[in-house]
């Protein structure tokens, strides 16, 4: 995973500086905290915690030892309520004050409150839970974020999107806010659009599942120049992965990489083109369904830049874990997510080998004879 994990272990130790949104607080205000499972019905949890009820006791009991390892003050945050605030940041994406309704007895009771003050707990301390729950889901991310041993399979289901055969991955980088990372070069970070991210790559498979991410590029780099320096490229140069991954026209393209073409002119080739198309646009619904799921990554993640990628990639595995348990975005699958901010890699005659593989591949599949 491009040294994601390598990346987790050697970041410094940062619960006692991490700062979001700190707010002020008088002193000896007793918060009550929320019975959540008892208080709110399976749809409201849903839209709060964006998980069901019976995912979110999975997700626990997958971390919850790591999150007993240490307590934060006398009231000995359970590792439930220690979920239940990261899970809440992730979906809200901010500890400022939020309004709203509560299922009370004899009516609703209506009210305006902090993540902090929602769940009973200090400002201090949510900051610290949010990045100790990240942590300990960023460092499951080779159980939740690999690739199936079953390359026939992926190939069959992308094939019944749009008949493009071959196709075992869709790729694309996109944007995740950040703020300014200070430091050296700060400007490094800001991208085309004018703002400070992190350029993410994500590969995925046609139910929009993530089976790889790269989170530790700066928003100025080109998507190009990501995947050339990433491991699963390597592993396809060297046949250790076979098949067709499906990029824009910020790729170059090669024998495993398919892009589309500038100037399509032959029927095959304006087969070739919208046939790439309707199948690539799964990893724009993935972007989408993610940052809906997780709107954290939609605004700004007011994190330190260590802390902002280990919880890029711990929304990713909750995103998948949804996938996987749930099944269900029906209040994130209406809107794809397109960066679409780098240039189109021109023909490289230098590249040849991978415009007579393109050619050829066209003829082949999408030629009078085949369609």
């Amino acid at each position: 995973m491009d040294n994601v994990l390598q990346e987790i272990q050697f970041i410094e130790e940062v619960e006692n500086n991490f700062n979001i949104y700190p707010l002020a607080r008088a002193r000896g205000v007793f918060r009550p905290r929320i019975n959540t499972f008892a208080e709110f019905s399976e749809k409201e949890f849903i839209k709060r915690y964006r998980l069901k009820k019976h995912t979110f006791r999975y997700v626990l009991d997958l971390i919850k030892e790591d999150l007993r390892l240490q307590t934060y003050n006398s009231n000995n945050i359970s590792p439930e309520m220690q979920l239940l605030i990261a899970l809440r940041f992730f979906a809200k994406a901010s500890y400022q004050t939020e309004t709203g309704n509560l299922p009370a007895k004899g009516g609703v009771l209506f009210f305006t409150k902090s993540v902090g003050d929602l769940h009973g707990v200090s400002q201090a301390s949510v900051s610290r839970i949010v990045l100790k729950v990240a942590r300990a889901l960023a460092s499951r991310l080779p159980q939740f974020v690999n690739w199936p041993e079953n390359f026939r399979e992926l190939k069959r289901n992308f094939y019944n999107i749009r008949a493009f055969p071959g196709v075992v991955g869709c790729i694309d980088c996109t944007h995740i806010k950040i703020k300014n990372p200070d430091g050296r070069r700060p400007l490094l970070y800001c991208c085309r659009k004018g703002f400070y991210s992190l350029n993410v790559q994500v590969i995925c498979d046609s139910n929009t599942r993530i089976m790889d991410i790269v989170t530790r590029w700066r928003g100025s780099v080109h998507d190009s120049r990501i995947f050339n320096n990433s491991r699963i490229k390597e592993d396809f140069e060297s046949n250790l992965k076979q098949g067709i991954l499906l990029g824009d026209s910020g790729y170059a393209c090669t024998r495993y990489m398919l892009t589309p073409l500038l100037q399509p002119r032959t029927a095959a080739e304006l087969r070739y083109n919208p046939a790439h198309k309707g199948t690539r646009v799964v990893i724009e619904h993935c972007f989408g369904r993610w940052k809906n799921m997780f709107k954290a990554l939609r605004p700004n993640l007011e994190t330190k830049l260590s802390t902002a990628k280990i919880i890029i990639v711990a929304t990713a595995i909750l995103y998948n874990i949804r996938l996987e348990r749930d099944n269900n975005f029906e209040d994130d699958s209406s809107e794809s997510d397109s960066d679409n901010d780098d240039q189109p890699i021109r023909p490289n005659p230098r590249n040849e080998q991978g415009n007579i593989f393109r050619r050829l591949f066209i003829q082949r599949y999408f030629g009078n004879n085949n369609r």
